[in-house]
């Protein structure tokens, strides 16, 4: 939810210039670069000081007005392509009311509006967003209520619950994306695509797991818990397309 201090190891050359400018000392080589998160103000002196650019932070603050100026600059691209704007995350209902402030500002300039989102907030919040929503890209990861906890610490009833609203209000507005996990959901494809058929969805994405994020875990000193995990090769996600479209899904790897 807040800005992290990320720490590029590769292009550091422990000048240790930025522990010297960090007013709350924050930052220490102990004899390596640490990072203490509950010690920073943000001040970002520390990365006008790093001369290698091996430092930067995860985020930025922007008011609404901020970030729809920054959208409308790309208007006649919106225009040609006939697109518009995806709010990712993290979960964008996490920060709702900015969120619902946000979208309301994009639809007051004529913007099509998608959102990635987990389905995991209270139904109200959806119900308040959905007349300024055009797509949502929805996390379908598992229909395992425990399996689903153990993993996620999330309440997959709010999920599914969430989901079907969508489906009885707004089924046109929907694409399922289904993000593939080793050691977590690879092994219930079938049954999730199962459990997808009784409603009237029409577009399911495979989205196979990646390691392209790895690196930034390590730039802000978090483990990464599927470290030793290969990037999925996507075609061993075709047979899973084929049975999608037997089950009637305009379906494909990636999204």
């Amino acid at each position: 939810m807040y800005p992290v201090l990320m720490h590029d190891n590769k292009k550091c050359v422990n000048c240790q210039r930025c522990a010297q400018q960090c007013p709350n000392h924050a930052i220490t080589f102990q004899p390596q670069f640490h990072y203490e998160k509950s010690k920073c103000i943000h001040c970002q002196m520390c990365v006008a000081e790093c001369l290698v650019n091996a430092l930067r932070f995860s985020s930025q603050s922007y008011s609404i007005e901020q970030l729809v100026k920054e959208v409308m600059k790309d208007w006649d691209y919106y225009q040609k392509s006939q697109g518009g704007v995806t709010i990712s995350g993290g979960e964008a209902f996490a920060q709702f009311d900015e969120f619902l402030q946000l979208i309301q500002a994009l639809k007051q300039q004529h913007l099509h509006v998608a959102v990635e989102t987990t389905g995991h907030y209270a139904k109200e919040q959806l119900q308040q967003a959905l007349p300024y929503i055009d797509l949502f890209l929805f996390d379908i990861k598992s229909i395992d209520v425990i399996k689903f906890h153990q993993h996620t610490k999330g309440n997959l009833k709010i999920i599914q619950n969430n989901f079907e609203y969508l489906m009885e209000n707004a089924s046109d507005k929907v694409t399922v994306r289904i993000p593939v996990i080793p050691n977590f959901n690879e092994d219930q494809l079938q049954e999730i695509l199962d459990w997808l058929s009784q409603y009237p969805i029409k577009d399911v994405h495979l989205l196979p797991y990646h390691t392209l994020g790895k690196n930034k875990w390590k730039q802000i000193e978090k483990d990464y818990a599927l470290k030793d995990v290969e990037m999925m090769n996507p075609k061993t996600l075709e047979p899973m397309v084929l049975y999608g479209q037997k089950k009637g899904f305009h379906i494909k790897i990636g999204g």
